[in-house]
Parts: structure tokens; C-alpha cells; sequence
């Protein structure tokens, strides 16, 4: 049975869609080609408390939600600028589009131009 998170002020907004908001913020951002699919995601999703969906990662805290997004950038690109710019662009969709607070964005660089 998938787990289904939902927010209590927008009980509409569930977890695929958290985690379309954030590929489409991360997508969005120049130097990232795309988002890195893993086939370990749905085994992980599995064994821990955090929903795992198309190379993004989501955890509920007390706080607000923890994510994770698992990326592939363009060829020679500043990595930590764009790591930054996908941070921002991310929290400040998902906080103004599914009215939730975002604690932390971490990304993964999972390669360059593959």
C-alpha cells in the first residue's frame, strides 16, 4: 500500500504533487538537464519513512518537510551555483504553490552531461 502524505491546511496537495512541483522548479533552473531516476527509489520508499517519486525524496518533520532532489547538470557547469539556485527555486515553490514550509532542500549531483 503507497503512503500518502497529505497537508492538513490543503488536504489536496499530496505527495506526487509536492514532487511535480519540485521537478518542475528544479527543471527550471539553467545548467540542470534533468532529474535522476533511480530503480533503487522504489525499494527505498519501502524501507524508510520518506516517500521517494521520480528522483525526488520527501520527509515530514514537525518543523515541515525535508526534500531531496537527485539531478543530472549540463556539462561544465558551476555546481554550487546551481545547487543554490535549485535550493531557492525549489523552497519557494513549494511554499508558495502547496502552501507548505520547507525546512531543507538537499540536492544530489548524481553526474554531468550522462
Amino acid at each position: 500500500m503507497k503512503k500518502e502524505m497529505i497537508n492538513m491546511q490543503s488536504p489536496d496537495i499530496n505527495d506526487e504533487m509536492i514532487c511535480s512541483i519540485v521537478s518542475l522548479a528544479a527543471t527550471g533552473v539553467n545548467g540542470v538537464e534533468r532529474i535522476s531516476l533511480k530503480i533503487t527509489d522504489e525499494i527505498m520508499d519501502k524501507l524508510s519513512l520518506t516517500t521517494t517519486i521520480k528522483g525526488v525524496k520527501i520527509g515530514r518533520e514537525p518543523e515541515g518537510l525535508t526534500l531531496w532532489v537527485y539531478l543530472i547538470t549540463e556539462p561544465g557547469v558551476d555546481i554550487v551555483k546551481v545547487s543554490n539556485e535549485v535550493q531557492n527555486k525549489i523552497k519557494g515553490a513549494v511554499e508558495s504553490m502547496a502552501d507548505l514550509q520547507v525546512v531543507a532542500v538537499n540536492v544530489r549531483i548524481e553526474g554531468s552531461g550522462i
